[in-house]
């Protein structure tokens, strides 16, 4: 089986915790397979020459799976095999921008999206076990969902055209259907000059959320207050303004440092002490949209969307590829 079945103990676990099962969170698990004793391959080759990966997620168990903003295609490569192979077929979401495993649901979380804008965005949760479609979500008001991530059993996402924080709740922790998609914050600082508002986000386990402006190149904080509601979204001062950031996500649990990925090129490590942070680049990559951990390495899309927008010249490289990365 690709994905191990959820333990009485798990089951245990998510109950106490009140499915609060936060994705950015999930320990990886370590057992002793050819993957953890460093077998893995260097990168994931992607099917066609029109794939353009844009996020990438993983099971505890180190499944990962890989969205294409282009054809919509969601595959996913089991961690036992790293076979890439079809989960959710291209055309059932127009394009595919972010995504999120769900462990307390057992669903792949997506924001389903269309590049020319005829039809609306909508958040979508594909069961694990096959691929199939349980749930849909329109995005109000025309939005655009970018990426999302999963917060004390509430699914949050950031509307990138709008720059807009959403909110899921559904009736049971364990279930996607039946849920209600409000609006969490319309902050006045999620927004700034250019086209695209706030896009990657990443939740520490307590209740803090990091989001960047892919216009702007700010980083900013907001928490979620005891009654639920939203706080002010502060800025983080940074020694540079992000080039383009996309995909972040959480460098520890529960710590106060990043993973940013940014078009151009840059994965950065990013170490947040009160209102300052620092930024340290770990590697070069060809146009990154995305990172995920998996066990002790990093896994990173190299989306060339700066040559898809047409704003790099230079032809494509084939085939699109996950690349494997050990900090």
């Amino acid at each position: 089986m690709y994905l191990r079945s959820i333990t009485a103990t798990t089951l245990l676990s998510l109950a106490a915790a009140g499915c609060a099962l936060d994705n950015e969170v999930a320990a990886p698990d370590q057992s002793t397979t050819s993957a953890a004793l460093g077998h893995e391959p260097d990168t994931l080759v992607l099917p066609g020459t029109n794939f353009f990966p844009e996020s990438i997620a993983s099971t505890p168990s180190g499944t990962l799976f890989v969205s294409s903003i282009t054809t919509g295609e969601i595959v996913r490569s089991p961690r036992e095999s790293r076979t890439v192979e079809t989960f959710v077929p291209a055309g059932v979401n127009i394009g595919t921008a972010g995504i999120a495993f769900d462990e307390a649901r057992h669903v792949l979380w997506a924001c389903a999206v269309d590049l020319t804008f005829a039809t609306p965005t909508a958040l979508r949760a594909f069961a694990a076990a096959d691929g199939s479609l349980i749930a849909s979500y329109t995005v109000p008001n025309g939005g655009v969902c970018g990426d999302l991530v999963i917060a004390r059993g509430d699914v949050y996402i950031t509307d990138t055209l709008l720059g807009l924080l959403f909110k899921l709740t559904t009736p049971a922790c364990d279930d996607a259907t039946g849920g209600t998609l409000a609006l969490w914050s319309a902050d006045p600082a999620f927004k700034g000059a250019g086209f695209l508002q706030i896009n990657g986000i990443a939740f520490d386990g307590d209740r803090t959320f990091y989001t960047t402006n892919y216009s702007t190149g700010e980083l900013l904080r907001v928490r979620i207050n005891a009654d639920g509601t939203a706080g002010a979204a502060a800025l983080i001062t940074t020694p540079r303004r992000f080039s383009s950031a996309d995909g972040i996500r959480m460098a520890a649990p529960r710590s106060a440092s990043l993973l940013v990925t940014e078009n151009p090129g840059a994965l950065s490590r990013v170490d947040i002490t009160g209102a300052t942070a620092t930024i340290t680049t770990l590697g070069t990559f060809d146009e990154p949209t995305s990172v995920i951990r998996a066990g002790r390495d990093l896994w990173v899309t190299e989306g060339q969307v700066l040559r898809l927008q047409g704003v790099e010249p230079s032809p494509l490289n084939l085939p699109f590829v996950v690349r494997r990365f050990t900090p």
